[in-house]
């Protein structure tokens, strides 16, 4: 197995900037909700959807931390925090989100977790992939309904 490393910096996640209306939106669904839950008279319902409410504006206002990416023959390191070693991963798939990003994902071979996904800039991919081809399987991404539905909404 040759040796290899491959460092870059990038954002914990893609952000996606929202506007007034979305917020507005969000706000106008979960009090149609609230509604119907107090129409129901499930008060417990009510009062989880507006903590959930407070959580989803705190969230979408919150701007991604870039991180140190490495990763080698060895495994991938993220910042300081996280490492994960090359054996845990049974597959790799890329996805290109745009020119400057796209997505790396490590299926792992535990089956009960989810991928790690990554984003790398996008001239690193070809390097990256020749590099892990002889390590994991490449596989073709298929995105799951959460990150279908994430897209959908725009968080």
């Amino acid at each position: 197995m040759a040796s290899f490393t491959v460092t870059w910096q990038a954002p914990e996640f893609q952000y996606r900037e929202k506007d007034v209306s979305w917020y507005w939106v969000s706000v106008i669904v979960v009090a149609a909700i609230i509604a119907f839950a107090i129409w129901q008279r499930n008060f417990l319902f009510g009062v989880f959807m507006i903590i959930a409410e407070i959580l989803l504006i705190v969230w979408a206002n919150a701007v991604p931390k870039v991180f140190d990416f490495t990763l080698s023959e060895n495994g991938l390191r993220i910042g300081e925090a996280k490492d994960y070693r090359i054996s845990l991963f049974e597959s790799f798939s890329v996805n290109r989100l745009n020119d400057e990003w796209t997505e790396l994902f490590f299926t792992f071979k535990a089956k009960l977790r989810t991928p790690a996904k990554v984003l790398i800039p996008t001239e690193k991919v070809d390097e990256l992939r020749k590099n892990l081809r002889p390590i994991l399987r490449e596989i073709d991404y298929d995105p799951s309904i959460i990150d279908s539905l994430e897209k959908i909404i725009g968080f």
